[in-house]
């Protein structure tokens, strides 16, 4: 796994300070991983080509570097999100996988330090779901304490996620089906081939790998026609499953 630091603004020689001063900002957040920098309103680049690690993570720790206790709280702004990628992050008391913003502050006292922040990117696929593209991600977090007056203190960094490999949860590749039409209309046929016999199932995925729909089906001369009139635009990824739970795979455009 790779690690990159982007000179936006000067990082700070030494997480921890002897005094303080009006440079010092009041609150530093400093990576854990790569030499206790801190990182403040820093783009950090976080890779990797190995196709079993599908969560790319960074552990950071929150310095309270003012004379009073800090309530602080966590945003996060999406700046560019790969496909078939889910995120959270963990900070305070809990990990917040379906958020963009805690409401529940982490108390920090002065002087002291806090080790729960900590950011995930899960780069994914479905089993027997094709190989993902590489994908990069990049999110904003901001720490902030909204109760500081008469100025907010706050502090962000910048993560950039990149998967350099296909990746998937299966190292088993399974083999294609052939749909037609593609682009689909109101009926996507699908064509499992070879000796694939007794279709009975067949999975939707969307482009960010949730399942969208399941349907009973039924095989008619070597071809399951399956309705997708109600998908909304984009792309897809299908399974197609049999008795003896063989599976096809194959992916459409709507």
């Amino acid at each position: 796994m790779n690690f990159i630091l982007h000179d936006k603004t000067p990082v700070y020689s030494s997480p921890y300070y002897l005094f303080i001063s009006r440079k010092c900002p009041a609150l530093l957040l400093i990576d854990r991983d790569h030499g206790n920098r801190v990182v403040n309103d820093s783009v950090l680049s976080l890779s990797s080509a190995d196709p079993e690690i599908v969560d790319l993570t960074m552990y950071f720790t929150m310095k309270n570097n003012t004379d009073h206790m800090l309530s602080l709280n966590l945003r996060k702004t999406v700046n560019m999100v790969a496909d078939s990628t889910t995120d959270y992050f963990c900070f305070g008391i809990k990990c917040w996988p379906d958020t963009d913003t805690t409401n529940y502050p982490d108390t920090l006292q002065p002087g002291a330090e806090d080790y729960t922040f900590a950011s995930h990117v899960v780069h994914f696929r479905r089993f027997d779901m094709p190989p993902l593209p590489f994908g990069k991600t990049s999110i904003t977090y901001t720490v902030f304490d909204d109760t500081s007056f008469p100025d907010p203190i706050e502090a962000s960094v910048t993560v950039i996620y990149n998967h350099q490999a296909d990746l998937g949860l299966d190292g088993n590749s399974s083999r294609q089906a052939l749909v037609y039409p593609n682009p689909a209309g109101n009926t996507l046929n699908i064509v499992p081939g070879g000796d694939f016999r007794e279709a009975v199932c067949v999975q939707l995925f969307n482009s960010s790998g949730l399942l969208v729909k399941t349907f009973p089906v039924t095989e008619r001369n070597g071809v399951v026609g399956i309705p997708v009139e109600d998908l909304r635009a984009g792309c897809y990824f299908g399974r197609i499953e049999n008795t003896a739970n063989e599976t096809r795979v194959f992916r459409f455009i709507k």
